[in-house]
């Protein structure tokens, strides 16, 4: 799944939507590279690079290189510059009238079109590095502008150019001449492969661009474009849900459909990047996202017969916004949504009563033993935990044992003290792997002083090392109960590690393991039921009502699993709680803040930072005070942007005194929050709902429509 940051793409929501596109599946230009000067490229089973007419040029077997090259002559055409916007992108009428007031300072202001919508940038002056921006700045604030933005542009240099040639490169060292407005490769089995990009179906073209470099550009029919694309924004191996993965494939659909043409003047439709959608071509494909694209060939999201435009992020933070607080404009379908269920459909289970008392007691070695039927819930009071061990019982645990390792049955236990371990260890052979490995100065470096008998240290050393008995346990008067059941379970997964099996509780029963398909839950009797929160903390629980979409865990036995957790998931009850960024935590120095702030933004220096919050906690504005108490505002993407941060709802604390501080900050979501939640939208699949259902709920009162031819 990829972040979708567009601001190019975020500014076509201005545009006004086009009607439904005739043609059913159309071809689409993807440009792949426009700046590179050589593309090594190979074809499957051979094939030929022809010119744009489709004439052999040169003839490749299957597996041969050639390396396409302009020979620039060391002339280049473009380089990066800086200059200053002044407020976000406007409606022309707003933005001839901020030209007009900055034209009155005695500057030139520029008024330039956004390439794929219906809104303007005012920009100001051109600079190598953001610093040189500073006097400017400076002159801006002073004359009441705040919201100011150093962006990163391309300057055109050189309007002539000597393009000196394109030629392909043979790996013979063979120079071949190449036309000079470029190739097409022609491979025999369909699959054009560059050399640092991967595979590609369809028509490959490589050709000088304006800006002396190579534009590398595919063409193919829409739905092979969307194999590539469904995959790269939301691929099945993270959200394995056929009916989020199908809202996804009409959604990019959706977006393909509305920027036909987008880019047209630079000789192609869409970018490969999330500056469009991310395309990976045939190597990006994957066999339930091809499934995806197919069922649900030829639909589009519309709105009174015409393709909307379809914004998505990775994740919403709870929930998403309205258009007008990020990109400005307002569009009907494009509304805040919550991404909380009104009712969560859970699944219930019963197992064995459970202590009503404190469970301070209860870990995963105690938890092992239960489900393995070596202690029943009744044994587990209390006042039985804190009690000296009782010999006998643990001759019992360790029988248990010995037959599961085949090795000898355990003599008689020690009556009290600290010799339950060493006798322990030695039952289960632990003895046997320290001679020559073991130092006696080993052993005093760890057991500090502690009252073990001479013989047993080096074992004893051995056992703290691999952190199954602790320091104070060796040093204690009285083993208890508890002590010795824990330290018998570190042994035990010492050599058997404890590795529950760990799945996604799906709304029919099953689960589906991480990287597997769905497969039936088997539950045996009696069932133990335990409930893990967030840091590991264990509670035993005679009945539960799982969410689906938790994930819960089991152990394979015979009869079926006799333990059954289920993970309270730390990212809550909502439906875009699956992605890792749900809710973040970033800390920063002042001196980072204030650096984050000073490549992006006209501040110079920092006093304090203002936020205007939403009903679900999403910033809206941003004042950011300087020493000299001048406020600098900020909207929409220009917030996170600012401070570096993944998204717009976040709160923080500073401690210290500046200009020391720290600023924490604790947010959630990963993405402009407009549009379809894909998270969300997987969260909505595994509560049962349609890909249909999914997009109607981000896209306020569309409607799903099959193009026609």
């Amino acid at each position: 799944m990829t972040i979708l940051f567009r601001f190019l793409i975020a500014s076509s929501i201005f545009l006004q939507a086009n009607t439904l596109v005739a043609q059913k599946n159309p071809n689409i230009k993807v440009g792949l590279s426009l700046t590179a000067i050589e593309h090594v490229i190979s074809l499957e089973g051979g094939g030929a690079v022809c010119n744009k007419a489709g004439k052999t040029l040169i003839q490749l077997r299957s597996g041969e290189r050639l390396r396409i090259w302009l020979d620039t002559r060391g002339n280049i055409t473009s380089t990066d510059e800086y200059r200053i916007q002044i407020g976000p992108p406007l409606i022309k009428q707003e933005a001839d009238g901020l030209v007009q007031k900055i034209k009155r300072l005695g500057e030139s202001p520029e008024c330039l079109r956004w390439p794929d919508g219906d809104t303007w940038r005012v920009l100001l002056g051109s600079f190598p590095t953001v610093e040189d921006a500073d006097v400017l700045l400076q002159k801006l604030i002073d004359a009441g502008f705040y919201e100011l933005w150093v962006t990163s542009e391309k300057k055109a240099l050189n309007a002539k150019n000597s393009r000196g040639g394109l030629y392909g490169i043979t790996e013979k060292y063979e120079r071949i001449a190449l036309p000079s407005d470029g190739v097409m490769l022609k491979p025999n089995q369909g699959i054009s492969t560059i050399e640092g990009k991967g595979g590609y179906r369809g028509r490959i073209d490589i050709y000088p661009n304006a800006q002396n470099r190579l534009s590398l550009i595919n063409t193919l029919d829409m739905e092979s474009y969307l194999r590539g694309v469904v995959p790269k924004e939301m691929g099945a191996w993270a959200f394995p849900s056929i009916e989020a993965l199908k809202a996804q494939a009409v959604a990019a659909r959706t977006y393909a459909y509305a920027n036909l043409g987008k880019r047209s003047k630079d000789g192609f439709d869409l970018l490969d990047t999330p500056l469009d959608q991310v395309y990976g071509g045939k190597d990006g494909e994957q066999s339930l996202t091809d499934r995806a694209v197919e069922e649900t060939r030829g639909l589009i999201a519309t709105l009174n017969g015409r393709p909307i435009q379809a914004l998505f992020m990775a994740t919403g933070g709870g929930a998403t916004v309205d258009n007008t607080y990020v990109f400005g404009g307002a569009f009907s379908y494009l509304k805040g949504v919550s991404n909380y269920p009104d009712k969560p459909k859970t699944l219930s289970y019963k197992g064995i009563s459970a202590p009503a008392d404190d469970q301070s007691w209860l870990s995963w070695e105690i938890a092992r033993m239960l489900a393995e039927g070596l202690l029943t819930a009744n044994s587990l009071e209390p006042g039985r935990m804190s009690a000296s061990y009782k010999a006998e019982d643990f001759r019992q645990f360790l029988t248990f044992l010995t037959k599961r390792f085949k090795l000898p049955a355990p003599n008689s236990p020690p009556t009290d003290g600290i010799q339950i371990y060493i006798w322990m260890a030695k039952i289960l052979q632990f003895d046997r792997v320290i001679s020559g490995i073991e130092r006696p100065l080993d052993a005093t470096y760890f057991l500090q002083n502690a009252t073990v008998p001479a013989q047993d240290q080096i074992l004893a050393g051995f056992l703290t090392r691999r952190g199954i008995i602790t320091p104070m346990q060796w040093r204690a008067v009285k083993v208890s109960t508890l002590d010795a059941l824990q330290a018998l379970g570190r042994m035990w997964h010492e050599l058997e590690p404890f590795d529950p099996q760990e799945g996604t509780l799906l709304l029919d029963g099953q689960v589906r393991p991480q990287r597997m398909g769905p497969t039936p839950l088997k539950l045996g009797t009696p069932l133990l039921i335990l409930e893990e929160y967030p840091g590991g903390f264990l509670r035993m629980v005679s009945q539960v009502d799982v969410q689906v979409g938790d994930r819960v865990k089991w152990i394979n036995q015979d009869g079926g699993s006799r333990l059954f957790v289920r993970r309270l998931d730390p990212d809550g009850a909502s439906y875009d709680r699956y992605n890792v960024t749900a809710h973040w935590k970033v800390e920063m120095t002042e001196a980072e803040v204030l650096a984050s702030l000073r490549s992006r933004t006209a501040v110079r220096s920092l006093r304090t930072i203002e936020l205007k919050h939403n009903e679900n906690g999403r910033v809206v504005e941003m004042i950011v005070r300087d020493r000299d108490n001048k406020s600098h505002r900020f909207t929409g993407m220009r917030i996170r942007g600012a401070l570096n941060l993944r998204d717009n709802v976040f709160r923080y604390i500073t401690t210290g005194e500046a200009p020391n501080r720290k600023f924490i900050f604790y947010g959630r979501g990963w993405g402009h929050g407009v549009g379809m939640d894909q998270t969300g939208a997987y969260g909505m699949a595994l509560e049962g709902y349609t890909f249909d259902q999914i997009l109607k709920h981000y896209y306020k009162g569309i409607s799903i429509q099959a193009i026609q031819n």
